[in-house]
């Protein structure tokens, strides 16, 4: 009997959906075509997660993961890596964000430029040199690497790492830091793995840009809490500023001398006393050295090309014969400058072309010029300086009288020993604040030289990478589509259930 049951129950339910099949079938399909939508439209995601461990076992990952997060730490890692301007590409259904090697133009924003809100500028490249800028529904055009003003903003448009003159708009969009500050804090999650280790993960539109940005951040915190090392004489030490610190210390020393000799005319005021006796100060001289025949071949070169950037009518540069400038980089802006020159000549030729065109090349000419001046101009100072030498010489001693009496017509202030008492007090106290000075030059100079010992109060660690992992967020439509189906079934289910009850109240009022 309950077999029979069991079997008119089954044959119910399989009746009920047979009877109700396109109910089914088009409950999965609106939550399908739902899920489609909702992938198709959404943007891509990107998940970065980096794998991190403190060097040092006294700290604490927590302590760490507060510093990485910290709002100083996110903004000096944005305008070190620029990322107040981002670049767009925006398709039919999505929009793509590129970054780093894959950009064709680059949008290098002037000092002078203030924005509060987000601002979108959309680039359309016409040709090869202009371009076609829509900032607020007004367009202009204006060639590469010509500067543009426009209400607060100030830049230059100029080509990227993938620059193709054929290409689809570009939107360029611009963000304040504060703004961006914000973005990527509630972006970057963090989550203690152990002891001493933790991971951070980001969600970002361009995976480069990602990593590139936790890279960054792991490197200021490391420089603003690195643990301290022996110490070190630098590799490089600044040549300049040691020599000002030295020049400052002979400063404090020859007025510190001028202090103790007036201490010495104070104590010896009643007697006659000798004038005291200047002592000879140095003289630096300027000694210029022979220059070799490498240089001056070098020399000539570039007063040859001095000549002819000189010119008005920007002719070809021409190098003597026999003569070599031995520098790579100035020979290379030489041949894009003669290289330009040509194309210039030919498209003017062209009676077809655009005169926009004809600027662009004068554009790239100038700004060729100007960097091949600028290059030749510091190789020139450069092969010069090496030949300016500095020597110190010390003058003759010239003989002083030995005594020299007082005049006899003149008395001593009734209060002279008190007056001379004040007056060395206050020479003791100006020779104690100047050897002060003194010490201090001399332990910034010995740091400059060996490395600094002092120790600071701030916590000392290091952070070292141990992995790092990139997820595209569309990796899970699978889930997104078994949720819709899922919930599509459900659906009719319930619906099922509503008209089930239904008819059986309607039935059992009958």
């Amino acid at each position: 009997m309950n077999e029979a049951h069991s079997r008119d129950k089954g044959r119910n339910i399989s009746g009920l959906l047979s009877r109700n099949k396109y109910l089914i079938i088009t409950s999965v399909l609106l939550f399908v075509l739902a899920a489609s939508a909702y992938l198709l439209f959404s943007p891509t995601k990107h998940n970065v997660k980096m794998e991190l461990s403190i060097s040092d076992d006294q700290e604490s990952p927590g302590m760490a993961i507060n510093e990485v997060r910290s709002n100083v730490a996110i903004g000096k890692v944005i305008n070190s890596l620029g990322l107040q301007v981002s670049y767009y590409w925006k398709g039919t259904f999505t929009t793509t964000e590129i970054y780093g090697d894959s950009l064709p133009l680059k949008f290098m924003l002037g000092k002078g430029s203030a924005y509060d809100s987000p601002t979108d500028i959309t680039i359309n490249l016409i040709n090869g040199n202009v371009c076609r800028i829509d900032q607020n529904n007004v367009l202009t055009d204006v060639p590469l690497y010509h500067p543009v003003k426009y209400a607060f903003l100030d830049y230059t448009i100029v080509k990227g790492p993938a620059f193709k003159p054929i290409q689809p708009p570009l939107t360029v969009k611009l963000t304040s830091s504060a703004d961006l500050t914000k973005q990527f804090s509630e972006s970057l999650n963090a989550k203690i793995l152990g002891n001493n280790s933790f991971e951070l993960s980001l969600k970002a539109d361009n995976p480069q840009k990602g990593e590139d940005f936790l890279n960054k951040l792991i490197a200021v915190i490391n420089a603003q809490y690195a643990k301290k090392n022996s110490p070190q004489k630098p590799a490089v030490v600044d040549t300049s500023l040691l020599t000002k610190i030295n020049d400052s210390i002979y400063y404090y020393k020859a007025m510190a001398d001028k202090f103790r000799e007036q201490q010495a005319i104070l104590n010896n005021i009643k007697k006659p006393r000798p004038l005291p006796k200047p002592k000879p100060k140095p003289m630096v001289v300027q000694v210029q050295t022979a220059l070799t025949e490498k240089e001056k071949s070098s020399l000539t070169a570039i007063s040859a090309i001095k000549s002819y950037t000189s010119k008005p009518n920007d002719p070809f540069v021409l190098i003597p014969e026999d003569y070599s400038l031995n520098d790579g980089r100035i020979e290379a802006l030489i041949k894009d400058f003669n290289k330009a020159q040509l194309n210039k000549q030919r498209v003017q030729q062209d009676s077809d072309n655009a005169d926009a065109s004809v600027y662009a090349f004068k554009l790239e000419i100038n700004s060729i010029k100007e960097a091949l001046v600028n290059s030749v101009t510091q190789k020139e100072q450069k092969i010069r300086a090496a030949h300016q030498t500095k020597e110190v010489r010390q003058p003759e001693e010239v003989e002083q009288p030995k005594d020299i009496e007082p005049p006899k017509d003149t008395a001593q202030p009734k209060d002279s020993k008190s007056i001379a008492s004040f007056i060395s007090v206050q020479l003791n106290d100006s020779l104690a604040q100047i050897n002060a000075i003194i010490k201090r030059k001399q332990q910034q100079c010995n740091r400059l030289l060996h490395g600094s010992d002092a120790q600071s109060s701030h916590p000392r660690f290091t952070i070292d990478e141990m992995s790092t992992t990139r997820e595209s967020m569309s990796s899970k439509s699978l889930y997104v589509y078994l949720f819709a189906l899922l919930a599509g079934l459900l659906l009719s289910a319930l619906l099922l259930t509503i008209k089930e009850v239904t008819s059986a109240k309607k039935t059992t009022a009958m």
